[in-house]
């Protein structure tokens, strides 16, 4: 937005160089860009926010600057008397669209003489650099850049029928604009028309046609408003841009129409010796309603924290032209005006009052208090998951919770239920939320393995969901996705139990419901009976070249029973005795069972029981399995005797034998 020096102070009076007023409106929020010498004037450039519409109009300028200076804004006079014929009589004005043109205005004046204009009014728009049309031409861009509000002008002679219809444009319509662009127009664009054709593209320009020129006698003056995104829709499709479409798209001031159609008609009949039409064509179908917000004095200084007198608080508004209706203690009624439609809230009041009695007269605080807080159990659960997976090689993946429903079929690990769909998917193949994290890690591992990264090592712990009675059921789990063996996953299930301290007894146990798991070494681990998770090695149908381990286990069951409370236990300072065995039992036997087998013994001495290896082969006959496994015996206080250990050693393969027919296996 560029200003003239000179014409600014036509509206109020202040003693600031070009300079110093750059300065003061740079510091309430209207940054000056740049500061140029013309002739002997000074055009100032200034950077209006999208929020500011009203500050596009010197007039606008001038109210922050009364607010600076502590003027009074002198504004033009705009009272105009009709001497010639009733407007009624001259045209009809129809508006079709009221939604997209809420209100639409026409004054008439009539046995106009088009000429160049005056010397002064040429010297304003050069200096805000604007080209001088002709008189009539150059008065619509005058008031337009001291109001904020655009309006064009109509030769009436040319306007077929003498009939003006705001209507949406007819496919292939054609319009060759002002600046002899010629466009296309189509169903979804806003036109001003006469009988026969376009004139006019709304907000954005007017047609060619029907211009202002030197032949002109009779002018018909339109001033309007047009919604927003209309305007900018239109533009952009049609690529062209203007003053006035810059303007309709960020707001005009609904209750400003008839003065800057009262203005621009006044001065054409000044400068262009016209004769203005009795009466107006005004077609509104919406008024706005004055808002009215309460401002809190104490709530204010809270906030700024900064004692501000209430006088200074009510002086500052009203030159920023907000109503004050009603001052009693504490509170302040104030009626916002039309032209600020940033203004809704409390806190824009105080932000008002905050700029301009000057930010640097509000006191900072240099010193910042922090205050950590106590990390939940949960967060300490995961960063520790999170960084014992990182230190063994893993790599953290984030996915979507919403997915394909066709790759969760049979990941649907935690509930019987079916997966909860979204009502209003962005995308029609992912439509609801997850239910399990693997088939999303498994996407990335196929992805990752395309680009020449086979053996990536990925974890992810986020959230699934589960339907429930209203709102979806939310779970934490932990994924995991490895290329080593069932075994290696194995341990480290183990290890994250064993370092988080989870006592519980815990189980392996055959599972073999999904085709995302190789059956013959895939298992459920439960925790005291309780299901906590899932391994297994990827099924051939997820189209792994190498082989791959899958895991996912329920972090919130891991956060309730992990235990990092320290507690000291005093080693034995006596040697621990291994015993290695290797038994053959039935195929379908299972390491649980011989684990179980021997802990229910409750041998005193027992310390560990831990297996390393399984065995099929020619040594050993079909349908069996050679299971080896190590047992520790220590004793607190003493060094143990060989009988204790082979006595010890003896009851446990004796109740293997009675209890899961194990055999000892012979070399």
């Amino acid at each position: 937005m560029k200003i003239s020096y000179n014409w600014l102070k036509d509206y109020i009076c202040f003693e600031l160089s070009p300079k110093m007023l750059a300065d003061k409106l740079t510091g309430v929020g209207l940054v000056v860009a740049s500061i140029e010498s013309v002739e002997d004037d000074y055009c100032i450039e200034i950077e209006v926010t999208a929020n500011r519409p009203d500050c596009l109009g010197i007039v606008g300028i001038a109210r922050e600057v009364a607010a600076l200076t502590k003027g009074n804004i002198q504004f033009p006079a705009t009272d105009i008397s009709g001497s010639s014929g009733d407007i009624s009589q001259l045209v009809k004005v129809e508006v079709k669209e009221s939604i997209l043109c809420p209100e639409y205005t026409a004054r008439v004046v009539r046995n106009i003489t088009v000429k160049p204009s005056p010397e002064w009014l040429q010297k304003r728009l050069k200096c805000i650099g604007l080209r001088p049309v002709n008189n009539v031409v150059d008065v619509t861009n005058y008031v337009m850049m001291e109001t904020g509000q655009p309006l064009h002008a109509f030769d009436l002679e040319k306007v077929s029928g003498r009939q003006i219809r705001v209507r949406r444009a007819e496919n292939g319509e054609e319009i060759v604009a002002i600046n002899g662009a010629k466009r296309v127009l189509f169903h979804d664009m806003l036109v001003i028309a006469d009988e026969k054709r376009p004139v006019a593209i709304a907000g954005v320009m007017g047609g060619k046609d029907t211009e202002v020129t030197d032949s002109t006698k009779n002018i018909l003056i339109e001033c309007a408003q047009f919604e927003t995104r209309q305007v900018r829709r239109t533009s952009k499709a049609l690529g062209v841009a203007s003053d006035s479409s810059y303007r309709f798209e960020r707001g005009t001031d609904p209750l400003g129409l008839d003065y800057a159609s009262k203005r621009t008609a006044k001065l054409i009949s000044e400068i262009a010796g016209g004769e203005i039409c009795k009466g107006v064509v005004d077609i509104g179908t919406a008024r706005n309603e004055a808002k009215k917000v309460v401002l809190r004095v104490d709530r204010l200084q809270k906030i700024l924290g900064v004692e501000i007198n209430s006088d200074v608080i009510l002086d500052i508004l009203a030159r920023l032209q907000f109503k004050i209706l009603n001052h009693v203690d504490n509170f302040i009624d104030i009626e916002i005006p039309s032209f600020r439609g940033d203004v809704s809230r409390e806190i824009d009041l105080i932000e008002e009052v905050s700029r301009i009695y000057d930010y640097n007269n509000i006191p900072t605080k240099t010193s910042v208090h922090i205050r950590g807080s106590k990390k939940s159990k949960h967060e300490i659960v995961e960063n520790f998951i999170r960084d014992s997976l990182v230190g063994l090689g893993f790599y953290e993946a984030k996915t979507f919770s919403i997915v394909n429903p066709g790759f969760l079929k049979d990941a649907n690990f935690w509930s019987g239920e079916e997966a909860v769909e979204i009502a209003n998917p962005l995308r029609q193949e992912e439509s609801i939320l997850r239910t399990s994290l693997l088939p999303s890690l498994v996407k990335a591992k196929l992805h990752n393995a395309n680009h020449g990264n086979e053996r990536v090592k990925l974890f992810e712990i986020a959230k699934v969901y589960l339907k429930g009675k209203k709102l979806p059921d939310e779970k934490n789990c932990l994924s995991l996705l490895d290329f080593t063996d069932f075994f290696e996953v194995k341990g480290i299930v183990q290890l994250l139990l064993k370092n988080l301290k989870i006592r519980a007894k815990c189980e392996w146990v055959e599972f073999n419901e999904t085709r995302l798991f190789n059956g013959e070494k895939a298992a459920k681990i439960l925790l005291e009976g309780k299901t906590v998770g899932y391994l297994g090695e990827a099924s051939k149908e997820l189209g792994f070249k190498t082989p791959c381990t899958l895991l996912e286990l329920d972090v919130d069951v891991l956060v309730r029973k992990a235990d990092f409370d320290k507690k000291y236990c005093l080693p034995s300072p006596y040697p621990m005795i291994l015993r290695d065995f290797a038994i053959v039992v039935d195929e379908e036997k299972t390491w649980a069972s011989i684990e179980n087998c021997i802990n229910e013994l409750k041998i005193p001495l027992l310390k560990e029981v831990n297996y390393f290896d399984s065995y099929r082969g020619k040594q050993i006959q079909e349908g069996k399995k050679s299971i080896a496994f190590n047992v520790s015996f220590q004793s607190h206080d003493r060094t143990l005797k060989s009988e204790e250990v082979d006595n010890a050693s003896a009851i446990i393969l004796d109740a293997l034998n009675k209890k899961l027919g194990a055999e000892l296996r012979k070399q």
